[in-house]
């Protein structure tokens, strides 16, 4: 499995597990010319923004320590982006981190931690 497969079954492991807890998808891999959203998702009067780190266990680097200031600003710039292009809204705008560890194998098994509100978007300017 190369890091684009890894990448990509990352990326459905987290959108069931936000299916699982009732959100519904917006959009995936959602581009602009600041970056691209992994996914777009509701709840109720949340619209989150959730960045997706697939990990293989014991990866030198954390999820959450890969969503780096350079990163965040890409976000928030590509989250300006997709809400201007919906237009108004009366959504809650929040910026997730669903970090999925993936144990390789013939049937890879993943696990899904969650951090809603990961950080927020005052440093986008």
């Amino acid at each position: 499995m190369d890091r684009k497969e890894t990448g990509a079954m990352g990326e459905q492991a987290a959108a069931e597990y936000l299916l699982s807890q009732g959100y519904e998808l917006l959009a995936r891999n959602w581009h602009c010319r600041w970056g691209e959203l992994d996914l777009v998702a509701r709840k109720e009067e949340i619209l989150a923004f959730v960045e997706v780190k697939t990990r293989k266990p014991g990866a030198m680097v954390s999820p959450l320590e890969a969503v780096n200031r350079t990163k965040r600003r890409k976000l928030i710039r590509s989250a300006q982006a997709y809400l201007m292009e919906l237009g108004e809204t009366e959504l809650q705008p929040r910026f997730d981190v669903a970090a999925v560890t993936v144990f390789p194998g013939e049937l890879p098994r993943f696990t899904v931690e969650y951090w809603p509100s990961a950080f927020d978007g005052s440093e986008g300017e």
